[in-house]
């Protein structure tokens, strides 16, 4: 019966696994739209970075996610800018499923979960007064140029202007759509954390998902989340190796009839 139970719990976690997955990569896909990003070669590219996210600790694989993109797209404002945009997306559904469940659990409001709050705050403070405030800095800066340091500070602008308009123009149209897909991602990913707690015969509730986020970004760890990350990992790992060879040979086929037109 125990071993029943097990193999159930692991073919549903796959499956559930990979319904929040696709969930996430069509979302960071819908930041990409106008990128054009071969199909094949983004799931690949997904697939490998979110790998070394689940494996990297606080989540510092963003960081490699960054390299990826701007590498296939040829673009480090791009791809630097489509991650923070997707990232972003998910830290605020994550805030909106948090707060309601820090009113339920008090005692669960860590240094974590007040650091999320702020930072989508912030991000969004800045996004909303970022327009105007350049115009003013720009103006007063090229009306008052006595200062030796002024042509530096307006460099600064304008590059803090360009990675502005990169994110404006990832989001343009998409706020309802990204934000939706977020918090559906979040939700389903509670019921894979459900599935494991089950399969463990552990106690899962809001506050044990409350403390799962808490760990993402800390030192802190369960013996739920363990599992969870290594099911999760090795997963990850076989999508991987799948749409590598996917990938792989879809580029083989382009490439060979790129060679047959070619040679007619």
């Amino acid at each position: 019966m125990m071993v029943f139970k097990l193999v159930v719990g692991i073919v549903l976690f796959i499956l559930w696994f990979l319904v929040v997955h696709t969930i996430k990569m069509f979302r960071m896909y819908l930041v990409f739209l106008e990128s054009r990003i071969r199909f094949s070669r983004f799931v690949f590219a997904y697939c490998r970075t979110t790998l070394a996210n689940l494996i990297i600790p606080f989540k510092l694989g963003e960081i490699y996610r960054m390299a990826v993109f701007s590498r296939i797209l040829k673009s480090a404002g791009m791809g630097i800018a489509g991650v923070i945009v997707d990232r972003f997306f998910d830290t605020m559904a994550l805030v909106l499923i948090l707060l309601p469940l820090h009113i339920l659990y008090p005692s669960k409001v860590s240094v974590v979960s007040v650091f999320l709050v702020v930072f989508v705050v912030l991000i969004v403070f800045v996004y909303a007064t970022f327009p105007s405030a350049y115009r003013y800095l720009n103006r007063y800066i090229i009306i008052n140029r006595g200062a030796g340091f002024s042509m530096t500070v307006l460099k600064w602008l304008e590059v803090l202007n360009l990675g502005y308009e990169h994110i404006r123009q990832l989001v343009k149209g998409r706020y309802a759509l990204l934000t939706l897909m977020s918090f559906a991602s979040w939700v389903l990913e509670g019921g894979l954390l459900y599935i494991v707690a089950v399969v463990m015969g552990e106690r899962y509730d809001a506050g044990v998902f409350s403390d799962y986020i808490t760990s993402i970004m800390s030192t802190a760890s369960s013996e739920l989340q363990t599992r969870y990350i290594i099911l999760s990992a090795a997963v990850m790992a076989l999508c991987t190796l799948i749409s590598g060879i996917v990938y792989a040979a879809v580029r083989s086929v382009r490439a060979d009839t790129v060679q047959n037109r070619s040679q007619l």
